[in-house]
């Protein structure tokens, strides 16, 4: 039985670096995150429509399906569905009912949710939509979560203190599927 571990957070939060880093330590695969390369290819003008996000988190959950069968005992997902909504309601007001489904439904695919802090610095590269964008993506993140009763861990600090962090839950880690919450903006 494959144990999922999805990474959430604002930009430049560490989720791809850890994810990458704990698949390596346990022998394991790390899920890439589709948007950020389907971003880089067919953005216009900084935006993606809302049927190009409602297809990257269709292809983000195939990604993750297809990595499950040659995962060993842990699948580490850099995001997920949610992520992809959470951009939809950004940037568009109202994602896709579709997408909407994908994003309620992401909280039964993953045995722990993972919040990476906003305490390391950021990283400003092209791609990305500004540090104040990281300040406001994180706290939606962090209330949404609490405010729909999603179980998750938060781990901050170096990416070793983090990876301790998570590597500590991993041993406790409760199989019970998480309870679903109501995507709205």
């Amino acid at each position: 039985m494959i144990q999922k571990i999805v990474f959430l957070g604002a930009p430049s939060t560490g989720k791809s670096t850890l994810s990458e880093v704990l698949a390596r330590r346990l022998n394991t695969l790390s899920v890439a995150e589709y948007g950020r390369e389907y971003w880089i290819e067919h953005q216009v003008d900084r935006r993606l429509s809302p049927e190009q996000l409602l297809h990257i988190a269709q292809i983000q959950n195939q990604w993750e399906d297809a990595a499950e069968t040659n995962a060993n005992r842990y699948l580490f997902c850099d995001t997920n569905a949610f992520t992809t909504w959470h951009f939809a309601c950004h940037y568009h007001t109202t994602p896709l009912p579709e997408l909407s489904k994908l994003a309620h439904a992401s909280w039964q695919r993953y045995d722990l949710v993972v919040l990476c802090d906003n305490d390391i610095p950021y990283d400003d590269t092209w791609e990305r939509s500004g540090d104040a964008n990281r300040s406001e993506f994180q706290q939606f993140l962090n209330q949404y979560l609490l405010a729909h009763g999603i179980s998750f861990i938060k781990v901050s600090g170096t990416i070793e203190s983090r990876e301790a962090q998570v590597l500590s839950a991993l041993t406790s880690l409760n199989t019970e599927p998480q309870q679903a919450a109501a995507a709205s903006c």
